[in-house]
């Protein structure tokens, strides 16, 4: 980086407890209940006494079978007013929340084989007794004598479609999550007041700092039991556990609210534990892996190129592939390998036996010359690789591989073993990822992410040529059936495959980088960085934003034939390294297309930031790609209502390296450095200073403010929505037009000083997205629904004051407790779009001048202190 033009420290103005607006009203739905008490509370009566008695009389049938014990409990599907928190649900009817349901809906399950304290609330609720009231949030128990409605609920797609033909005698391998919280609750440990005494809240800190340690032990005393008990109900049943999370990852991540089993056994068995094991959440299948498509190598000009090993000190990028051929001439230089392990069971070879080219040689070629390969002259590669061999010959994940548990083995040998930060997983399921709870395969991400000082750079997932309608059709699929370029790109069968809906991972898209037209043949791509043809679209999992960025990819082309034939020609492939173990075996070619290859582009600058500031974390350098990308011209010329598909094919849009690592004279880059943490109910203001020459009425120039929050809390699955999937949930609020910092500070944060604010704001800045779904252009999009949230604004440099502030908010989400905190880091960008200012040099010197007065400031409160 130019040492004139790094990017400058963000200078934090002040942190406190923020002002946090939220609730809402019972419904209409919940009042008319509470009005008319008598007849909801006979409705919630008969119900439950119907669901009740069939419960028991299947599990006495099932003991006279001799099936095995299942842990006591009555599973119930409700509807839930969805105006408040579901939690009370627990404390008012000791019903455990198995798994929170789209549309209110949520599956509890009793505490015992009985709904006897339940139906005495009922009465009390009647009698319109203290404590019972909550009655009347429960819309609907909802009468379900066969389990279909619950099936519906916990079942994949594919099981929920083959489970009315369920064969005894087969074989099944599914993946099982299983709730296993309890009734227990730790509540939330209120402030310390103005008045209170050191000797006061000491004991009562240690009061609740013992309840805390109870409450965890009750947690591990129930995960322990549910364990046993389905480990004992598969064996059985002669069936076999493969894997489960938590006793297999609990040194390095686990789930606080459930485990995930993957499980062998027959099909009589699998349909027991499905129908009585009350506490089950979810039942998928293992994934199957999407592989890029690839064309017949055409013959290419050699490289006389001389290459130069990584520097001394390069940063490490681990590829979690089908292996890599390590002695190739282009690779070898940068290969670890002794660093090098397979992972796939009975065979320790780690090299790449993927036909036809390859796919982890591929991959790990992207990373060493994202731009192509050099023909001539000297090239340093950039960085050191290391092979973490996953996937066969075929390009598949053994079927006996959990990736949660792989991917926990393999920062266990490559983060804590040698200190590797990037991870390049250019591996994706085949089918939509699921929206209702976050796999464990992208929670296991998630998790990592946030105990670890760790980035998963994340291929976005291939429509394939030809498909398997309805889930997942492909290209040929959708022309046959009229639907046509980009439009099928846009359909719910084209979205990001699991883990892409990772909220931690930096998810990458394709663009092309060319168009082609031979007039027999033409690309989809009508011009460069236009959607590839096969590249899976967003949103992601609760409307996150998804793919974060993309890169480039290929494309896919298509021939006059009705239908189409579906070709890659070598022209809109993107070229890359390739294995020579099988011919045709050139070493590298365009010869191949996916978003397999864009991803490893961008793991490429994360190894750059890395190298560049070494000593920031994983989430900075999030932060700085998606701070360093941009729209193409194609997507700005679209008018504003039919931008929000945009957001769906490219994210963010291309990250630059240039704008990710250094500064210009028109351009200033402002951010934190070290992991920044915030609890609940805390903001942290940062106020960037704007000297008077910028922001001088005659000036008038445009800049364009970008703003980029990457942070990371601990995750749990049996919830939706990011306010129950994460313990602390974060975002960010930012001055508005005119706003003075003072009054930008009286309205974030909370003080008793500040009833009466001073609201000198003259309105919102025009931000892309805005904190709301209708504060921003894209109507009915929020930044908030992610841990990586862009925005940007065009500006009038007249309608910034002296300080532009930006507050990060913390939220409480699941974890009470007291020390539960997100980590972050915060992005703040001005440019001159006209560059027609120089704004970087007198940005730098006014944070020089408010650093030195922020030292005064304090030197002078420890000398009157």
């Amino acid at each position: 980086m130019p040492s004139e033009f790094q990017h400058l420290p963000l200078p934090l103005k002040v942190t406190g407890r923020a002002r946090l607006f939220g609730g809402g009203d019972d419904s209409e739905q919940t009042l008319q209940n509470k009005e008319n008490r008598e007849a909801h509370g006979a409705y919630l009566r008969d119900s439950a006494e119907r669901t009740g008695r069939r419960w028991v009389e299947r599990q006495n049938q099932r003991e006279a079978e001799g099936r095995p014990h299942v842990p006591p409990g009555i599973p119930l599907l409700l509807k839930l007013d969805q105006t408040g928190d579901i939690d009370y649900l627990r404390s008012a009817f000791e019903f455990e929340v198995v798994a929170e349901q789209e549309d209110g809906f949520v599956i509890v399950a009793t505490k015992e084989m009985n709904l006897d304290h339940f139906l005495g609330k009922i009465d009390g609720f009647i009698q319109a007794k203290h404590g019972t009231g909550g009655a009347a949030s429960i819309h609907q128990l909802v009468d379900d004598e066969d389990q279909g409605k619950r099936l519906a609920r916990i079942l994949s797609p594919q099981i929920l479609a083959e489970w009315p033909s369920i064969d005894d005698n087969a074989d099944y391998l599914v993946e099982i999550g299983v709730e296993c919280v309890g009734t227990a609750s730790l509540s939330e440990l209120k402030d310390r007041k103005d008045d209170e005494s050191d000797e006061h809240w000491e004991a009562r800190l240690a009061r609740w700092e013992a309840k805390k340690q109870a409450y965890l032990a009750k947690l591990d005393e129930i995960k322990g039991q549910r364990e046993d008990q389905l480990v004992a109900f598969v064996g059985a049943y002669d069936g076999q556990i493969l894997s489960l999370i938590d006793r297999e990852t609990k040194q390095f991540f686990d789930f606080p609210d459930s485990f995930t089993a993957k499980i062998s056994m027959r099909g009589q068995g699998f349909r027991d534990l499905v129908l009585n094991f009350p506490h089950i959440f979810e039942v998928t299948e293992p994934e199957g892996i999407s592989f890029p498509s690839t064309a017949v190598a055409e013959e290419i000009i050699g490289t006389n190129v001389s290459l130069l090993a990584p520097a001394e000190g390069s940063p490490k990028v681990c590829v979690i592939d089908s292996g890599i051929q390590e002695g190739h001439a282009l690779l070898a230089p940068a290969i670890l390998g002794n660093d090098s392990h397979s992972y796939v069971p009975g065979n320790s070879d780690v090299a790449d036996r993927v036909q036809n080219g390859g796919h982890g040689t591929r991959v790990a070629g992207a990373i060493l010359y994202p731009a192509g390969i050099p023909k001539a002259g000297t090239y340093q590669l950039p960085c050191l690789i290391q092979n973490a061999r996953v996937l066969d010959s075929g390009c598949r994940l053994p079927r006996t591989l959990f990736p949660p548990v792989l991917l926990d083995r393999i920062i266990a040998r490559y983060y804590q073993g040698s200190g590797t930060r990037i991870f390049n997983h250019s591996i994706a399921g085949w089918t939509p990822c699921r929206l209702k709870h976050m796999s464990a395969w992208a929670a296991a991400i998630d998790s990592l992410s946030y105990e670890f000082d760790v980035l998963f750079v994340q291929a976005a997932g291939n429509i394939p040529t030809i498909g398997a309608p309805p889930n997942r059709p492909g290209i040929w699929d959708h022309l046959a059936a009229g639907r046509s370029y980009p439009e099928y790109l846009l359909e719910r069968s084209a979205r990001i495959p699991n883990p892409a809906q990772s909220l931690q991972a930096l998810t990458v898209g394709s663009v092309s980088h060319t168009s082609f037209n031979s007039g027999f043949v033409s690309s989809f791509c009508a011009g460069p960085l236009e959607p590839s043809a096969f590249s899976a679209t967003g949103p992601g999992i609760w409307d996150a934003i998804k793919p974060d960025v993309v890169e480039l990819g290929g494309d896919n082309a298509y021939d006059t034939g009705s239908p189409p034939s579906i070709l890659t020609p070598s022209a809109i492939c993107t070229e890359l390294v390739r294995s020579t173990a099988a011919p045709p075996s050139p070493a590298f070619a365009a010869d191949a297309v996916g978003t397999s290859y864009a991803a490893p582009k961008v793991s490429f600058i994360a190894a750059e930031l890395e190298r560049i500031l070494p000593g920031e974390p994983a989430l900075l350098y999030r932060g700085l790609i998606a701070q360093s990308a941009r729209w193409p011209d194609w997507a700005l010329a679209l008018p504003i209502d039919q931008q929000a598909s945009v957001f769906r094919h490219i994210g963010y849009g291309i990250p630059n390296l240039e704008r990710a690592t250094s500064n210009d004279e028109y351009r200033v880059t402002l951010l934190t450095s070290g992991s920044g943490q915030i609890r609940a109910r805390e903001g942290h203001i940062f106020e960037v200073p704007i000297p008077e020459g910028i922001r001088n009425i005659t000036s008038d120039t445009e800049i364009l403010v970008e703003i980029t929050l990457s942070y990371a809390a601990r995750p749990r699955r049996t919830r939706r929505h990011i306010r129950g999937y994460l313990g602390v949930w974060v975002d960010w609020n930012v001055s508005k037009v005119g706003e003075s910092p003072q009054a930008f500070s009286e309205r974030v944060i909370y003080s008793a000083a500040n009833g009466d604010r001073n609201d000198d704001a003259e309105g919102l800045f025009p931000w892309k997205i805005g904190f709301r779904s209708d504060s921003g252009q894209m109507n009915g999009m929020r930044r908030s629904t992610g841990t990586l949230q862009k925005d940007w604004a065009v500006v009038r440099s007249h309608q910034l004051t002296e300080g532009f502030c930006v507050a990060v908010v913390g939220h409480g989400g699941w974890d009470n407790d007291r020390e539960a905190a997100a980590k972050y880091s915060l992005v703040v960008t001005f440019e001159a779009l006209n560059r027609d200012v120089h704004i970087y040099e007198p940005i730098r010197s006014a944070v020089e001048v408010y650093q030195v007065r922020q030292r005064q400031e304090v030197e002078v409160e420890i000398e009157t202190g």
